[in-house]
């Protein structure tokens, strides 16, 4: 009887323990995801990354489907041309493999049909053309290519700005821990940052935004690159899309907040503005890097007669800021704006908004038949031009160059328009797209990304002038296959700007 109980003791014991055992790794496991919610480590911060990829994309995925017209490409990893080499990654692969940004192979010298010269034998103004990663390697050899090049006014390249990403990423002059993020495991800068906007300082150097592709949140930081490539600093913070030199020693750029990814405003009427992956604002930076002034769109918004406006905005990007610039003297006193008033896009809401240059108080905020525009210009006195991605023009459509003036408010479809040749009227960018004016204010040029080409087309009428490509010979670029190294390719384009902006003002 004894070693009957004494075996059933020890069965308990045995169970007991075990139980013991569970609690404790159930325990443990409670703590250190409470411990990783908290201090944001592993493994937090790679579930949290790929949770935040995957809703992203199936917010894009449900946008897209929603709001663009099917006869447009949706879908950014379809090759441009058909048919794809059968044996070559896609374009998203291509990337993944620190290959070229690739969007089509053409059988023609790559260097002599970058320009298309309609008006004439030669440029009006000297061009600046924003590189991509391999892309000018004839100018700039080695794996990364240029940042840009100027193309003189015979279309020759005269000046030409080396990536140098290494160089780079060892300028950082800000702490990591004012800017945290979500670096997969093994991501360097060399490999996973690419530039996407620039903008030329006077004496030639360039204000360069990265982005961090795979990384949360993408917003990789802003850097200003001597003419050599050297870069005189670089801020690692959350500087994103288009930055505009607006002095000799400042420059604008749209950045998410510093110091918290979670937010909320509180509107007049008690609504509640949650901003749970935070949110964006302007920031002025000088030239040495330095935080001059950060300005909060949203508390604008919020102190205005507009406020109701955020009420159902996406609470992870309630603005989408892409674009800031300062108005210039000629906008004389048309529709309560003055000279030195801020300027900013705000996609995700469809507008445009003007804050005063003394109070950063809200004067306009402008809305009209765009949505989803990217970047904004002022022309002259009341009249603004917006690149309008999915606009409302039932001829032309979905996207559009698009003059607004704040006085009348008439819009103008400036580009496509009746005289646009039928091979350039398939403009459309669901995302992205820029656009500049010439000093005088008598030329535009407009980016077609996802055609990898630009128009400079007239301002007064929207006829075209010269058609650019983004047009590269990948051969020396490592790794490159060399049977498809001898077919020049074709690069996303993503930004062209007149090269005497500064010249021509003095």
């Amino acid at each position: 009887m004894s070693r009957q109980i004494e075996t059933t003791l020890s069965r308990w014991a045995r169970r007991l323990v075990l139980l013991a055992i569970a609690v404790a790794v159930l325990l443990a496991t409670f703590f250190a995801g409470v411990h990783a919610q908290q201090v944001r480590t592993i493994p937090y911060r790679f579930l949290h990354t790929a949770y935040k990829t995957l809703a992203v994309n199936l917010d894009i995925w449900t946008t897209l489907t929603a709001t663009v017209q099917p006869k447009y490409k949706l879908f950014h990893d379809l090759p441009l041309c058909d048919p794809w080499p059968a044996d070559f990654p896609t374009p998203t692969q291509a990337k993944n493999m620190g290959l070229p940004n690739l969007l089509c192979p053409l059988r023609e010298d790559a260097v002599a049909a970058r320009i298309e010269f309609i008006g004439g034998e030669e440029l009006a103004d000297p061009i600046l053309v924003q590189g991509e990663f391999g892309a000018f390697l004839d100018h700039c050899p080695g794996p990364a290519g240029c940042l840009a090049v100027e193309y003189s006014r015979s279309g020759a390249v005269t000046r030409a700005w080396p990536f140098r990403p290494e160089d780079i990423s060892l300028a950082n002059i800000v702490s990591e821990s004012d800017y945290p993020r979500e670096h997969p495991a093994g991501w360097l800068f060399a490999s996973g940052a690419y530039h996407f906007g620039i903008s030329l300082y006077p004496g030639g150097d360039l204000s360069v935004v990265f982005l961090c592709r795979d990384s949360y949140p993408s917003a990789c930081g802003v850097a200003r690159v001597a003419p050599d490539g050297r870069p005189r600093w670089y801020r690692k913070d959350y500087s994103h899309h288009w930055p505009r030199v607006v002095e000799e020693d400042l420059v604008l750029v749209p950045s998410r907040v510093r110091t918290s990814r979670r937010g909320s405003t509180t509107l007049d009427p008690g609504v509640t503005v949650e901003t749970p992956c935070g949110n964006d604002q302007v920031n002025i930076i000088n030239g040495h890097g330095d935080l001059v002034e950060e300005i909060s769109i949203i508390d604008a918004i919020v102190a205005s007669r507009h406020a109701g406006i955020l009420v159902g905005v996406d609470e992870c990007d309630p603005l989408h800021i892409n674009y800031a610039d300062i108005l210039g003297k000629d906008v004389g006193d048309a529709a309560g704006i003055a000279p030195g008033d801020l300027v900013v896009s705000l996609r995700n809401l469809s507008a445009f908004a003007i804050l005063d240059k003394h109070n950063r108080r809200l004067k306009r905020l402008v809305r009209g038949s765009f949505h989803w525009q990217h970047g904004v210009r002022h022309l002259d006195k009341s009249r603004f031009m917006v690149y309008d991605n999915l606009g409302t023009d039932g001829t032309w459509g979905p996207s559009r160059l698009l003059v607004v003036d704040l006085a009348t408010g008439e819009e103008i479809t400036l580009f496509p328009n009746d005289t646009t040749p039928a091979h350039l009227r398939d403009l459309f960018t669901d995302t992205g797209g820029d656009f500049d004016v010439s000093a005088n204010g008598s030329r535009v040029l407009l980016v077609d990304p996802w055609n990898a080409r630009a128009v400079e087309i007239r301002l007064s009428n929207g006829s075209v002038l010269n058609v650019f490509r983004q047009l590269h010979d990948p051969q020396g670029f490592a790794g490159f296959p060399q049977r498809l190294a001898r077919t020049p390719w074709l690069f996303k384009f993503r930004g062209i700007y007149y090269a005497n902006r500064w010249e021509t003002r003095r």
